[in-house]
């Protein structure tokens, strides 16, 4: 009989640390998209980006995340549906964020699971801890940071 290597077992550790959540974040516009990673990161979130339908198609389907955050402000409100229908036909269960300008109200018809006006910083932070279950430090926007 062949000696089993034994390799330490990750089960039970999951009570030591909460692993970092994990978003992808998909805008055309590569400065906004530097700046959302950035933010994010900054509150504790692993951050992956796409820039382009494309990309953000074969990202949102191959590789899975805790959240997507589909800008649809600066695509359009046709468009960021587009993709979230394709990522929802292929992962039903995805948590989806759809980014819109502020002057569109929350009625609007949409598969994703939160319409998230873009009127801030604080405001998209706030919106994905909830979408994350509150797994995001926010402790730097606390005190009115917008």
């Amino acid at each position: 009989a062949t000696p089993r290597q034994s390799w330490p077992s990750k089960i039970g550790m999951s009570g030591l640390y909460a692993p970092k959540p994990r978003v992808l974040v998909i805008n055309d516009d590569q400065s906004l998209l530097e700046s959302r990673r950035l933010l994010l990161e900054a509150c504790g979130a692993m951050v992956l980006t796409a820039c382009g339908e494309a990309m953000a198609i074969r990202d949102a389907i191959v590789d899975p995340v805790d959240l997507i955050l589909i800008d649809a402000s600066n695509v359009g409100l046709k468009h960021g549906e587009k993709l979230c229908k394709i990522v929802r036909d292929v992962r039903p269960e995805q948590r989806i964020g759809l980014l819109v300008q502020p002057e569109m109200d929350g009625s609007t018809e949409t598969c994703a699971d939160r319409v998230i006006p873009r009127t801030g910083p604080r405001r998209i932070l706030v919106e994905a801890n909830e979408m994350l279950d509150g797994r995001l430090n926010l402790d730097l926007w606390q005190n009115g940071n917008s």
